[in-house]
């Protein structure tokens, strides 16, 4: 019953998205800090317990990452911010406006 800001993954972090189209990926909706906002991803990749290591303490802030933490086959997986990534949405709602 509401309408929601979608953002596109590839366009918050860079890269080349697999799916450009909505109809095509995944929307994830967020919320946090009173912003709502719909994410546009490639795909999940399910769900699992991890110990996250702050990114800013052992390299340097990035917008939209909070952290990182290491998987079981040695993969380095990427925290999502989700108050910021809620943030940049709802001022590309607010510059749109």
């Amino acid at each position: 019953g509401e309408y929601l800001p979608v953002l596109a993954l590839h366009q918050v972090l860079g890269g080349t998205p697999r799916y450009r189209e909505l109809s095509e990926g995944i929307l994830v909706v967020l919320a946090a800090d009173g912003c709502k906002a719909a994410l546009l991803v490639d795909e999940l990749r399910g769900q699992h317990q991890v110990v996250i290591k702050s990114l800013e303490a052992n390299y340097r802030r990035v917008h939209g990452i909070s952290g990182a933490t290491i998987m079981g086959d040695g993969h380095v997986a990427l925290i999502l911010d989700v108050s910021a990534i809620a943030g940049m949405a709802k001022s590309s709602v607010q510059k749109a406006g």
